[in-house]
């Protein structure tokens, strides 16, 4: 056995594969470079997938990457890497593999964007379909021939695969969310019918139809950490028909020193850069989908991403705590506060009113004790309607509004789930509330925000 081929098992371990099937993704991707090598460039279209991936300082990772789409049993994939000015060792593993297989090219760029640098590639490729892969993750075994398959059958535009995370070589399930969303199968669907695919809103799970791409226009706007909502959005509201699969297709790595770009939380670029491409992608849904899909997605932002960073405010600078509650304030108008009131968690109305008042000391405060674990907290009724005593439920000095502790259709299913509906409490009148300036304000928008809705029309 060869030095090569005994070290497979410790770099198996490193992905959760077992050493057989190590073995088997090395020969599968010996065969596949000579299939390859017959096939002249200008030939790689029709059934070949363009895989972008652009890099930077990736070079503890990039191999793993690389050997994940070429040890693809769809082995018809041009991988194009785009290194962005790596100062490690980046360049020259990719380039090693340039040399050894003709499924890959590497390009260079100083653009320090990974936007820019999916751009680029983009105006080099033209195979019939289009995927992206970032130079950390591992594309799961399997995975572009089960995408091709379901995507040439059905006649979508494109296809959204799940995914799930890995850490110090150890797969876990993404967030729950990403699960519900992935929950079954779906051929030819649309938005509108599966508003919650929304929350798939990265670029590496998916599979497009070059055709569909070019035809719409995509494009990565450059500049900025989370512009994939932005494609995201774009491509849900304008595919006739897209597919939504079941299984992982690709792990994303979260780095255990926390360096991966979308990892940095707490940072005030981040926090800004994090409201900007969420409320362009809600002018693109509105715009080019309709208002319904762009409220659904607003909820899906208050209950998820804002949620998270939120709940970061504990390591915050006072910069960056500015930039949260000033975008909070801005991405939560009076109109749509009736909505958001019932459709948002109560943990985040919570938080996020502390914040919107300017009361960090009791936003962190709320975060100490519990605020965020639901199941910590025993639910009440108070006039049919279940509320969570959450921090601050009983402190009438705090005045949140106890709209705020009302339990969400998702609290309502944790609560269910874990048996605490069955024990609820039931009280005659919520606790005394003593509303300073803020609260008084906000409880003026709630009561303008429901006498809207009362005034309303009944949808059919």
């Amino acid at each position: 056995m060869t030095e090569r081929f005994r070290r497979l098992p410790r770099r198996a371990a490193r992905i959760g594969l077992r050493p057989a099937r190590a073995v088997a993704n090395r020969l599968r991707m010996r065969r596949a470079r000579l299939l390859a090598a017959r096939v002249p460039h200008r030939e790689r279209r029709v059934g070949w997938i363009d895989v972008v991936m652009p890099v930077r300082d990736v070079a503890d990772y990039v191999d793993e990457s690389i050997r994940s789409v070429l040890s693809q049993s769809h082995w018809r994939v041009n991988l194009v890497v785009v290194d962005d000015d790596s100062a490690d060792d980046t360049a020259r593993r990719v380039q090693r593999w340039v040399e050894r297989d003709s499924r890959v090219r590497l390009l260079s760029t100083v653009s320090h964007d990974p936007n820019a640098a999916r751009n680029l590639a983009l105006a080099q490729t033209d195979a019939e379909f289009l995927a992206f892969l970032d130079g950390d993750d591992v594309l799961l075994e399997h995975a572009y021939r089960d995408l091709h398959r379901r995507l040439a059958a059905s006649g979508s535009d494109f296809i959204a695969g799940s995914y799930d995370r890995l850490a110090d070589g150890v797969r876990t399930p993404a967030a729950f969310w990403i699960g519900d969303a992935h929950a079954i199968d779906h051929d030819a669907t649309t938005a509108e019918r599966s508003p919650a695919m929304l929350v798939n809103a990265v670029q590496w799970s998916k599979l497009y139809r070059r055709s569909f791409w070019d035809a719409e226009q995509l494009a990565f706007p450059e500049g900025g950490h989370f512009n994939d909502q932005i494609v995201s959005a774009r491509a849900y509201a304008a595919a006739s028909a897209f597919d939504v699969m079941r299984r992982p297709v690709v792990s994303w790595r979260v780095r255990s020193d926390g360096s991966s770009m979308t990892q940095q939380l707490v940072s005030p670029a981040q926090i800004a850069d994090r409201f900007r491409t969420s409320n362009a992608a809600l002018a693109v849904l509105a715009a080019e989908g309709s208002p319904a899909l762009a409220r659904h997605r607003r909820v899906q932002f208050l209950e998820n991403d804002l949620g998270i960073a939120a709940g970061r405010l504990p390591d915050m600078g006072d910069e960056a705590y500015g930039v949260l509650r000033d975008g909070l304030a801005a991405f939560v108008p009076a109109t749509d506060e009736a909505e958001i009131r019932r459709l948002v968690p109560s943990a985040m109305k919570v938080l996020f009113h502390l914040v919107m008042s300017d009361d960090r000391a009791s936003a962190e405060a709320f975060i100490q004790r519990g605020g965020l674990d639901l199941l910590r907290h025993r639910p009440v009724s108070i006039g049919g309607r279940v509320h969570v005593r959450l921090p601050f439920w009983d402190d009438a000095a705090a005045g949140v509004p106890v709209e705020c502790f009302e339990a969400s259709p998702r609290d309502l299913r944790f609560l269910r789930e874990a048996g605490l509906l069955e024990t609820c409490e039931v009280l005659q009148s919520p606790p005394a509330r003593v509303p300073g300036p803020v609260t008084r304000e906000l409880e003026q928008m709630l009561d303008a925000a429901a006498s809207e809705t009362e005034a309303a029309p009944a949808s059919v």
